[in-house]
């Protein structure tokens, strides 16, 4: 699987829908992930690796080129969701395999969250039109 165009979010209404209408989350002292349903067939990533908070180009690249690799192994899981990736202090200090790992654990916990959520919509209130 490649991670191609049709895989990302592109523009800045794509974040702006998943910053406003985010449905499910999954968070570490390291990263935060929200996410939200899309009308798609396939699952799409966006990343926010800010200066801020990881201060060398060299490893705010390497950071998304690693998400970039962890998401294509794994958008079998992930079902039809548009995400976004922020990075928080301290994600540059991590290395290769640490950074796979986390990733890793994120997109279980994502998808556990956002199956949680739906089972939850699909279940919801009895109707009253008998």
């Amino acid at each position: 699987m490649t991670f191609s165009r049709d895989h990302r979010l592109l523009t800045p209404a794509d974040y702006k829908a998943v910053f406003d209408g985010t449905t499910c989350k999954a968070s570490a002292p390291l990263i935060l992930l929200l996410a939200r349903v899309n009308t798609l067939s396939q699952p799409r990533l966006g990343l926010v690796i800010a200066k801020k908070h990881v201060r060398r180009a060299v490893d705010r690249n390497r950071i998304k080129r690693i998400a970039r690799e962890s998401f294509r192994h794994h958008q079998d899981l992930l079902g039809n969701l548009d995400i976004v990736i922020l990075a928080r202090k301290g994600l540059g200090d991590l290395d290769n395999a640490q950074l796979h790992a986390l990733y890793q654990d994120m997109w279980r916990r994502l998808a556990r969250s956002a199956s949680k959520r739906a089972r939850s919509l699909n279940s919801g209130p009895p109707s009253s039109n008998a």
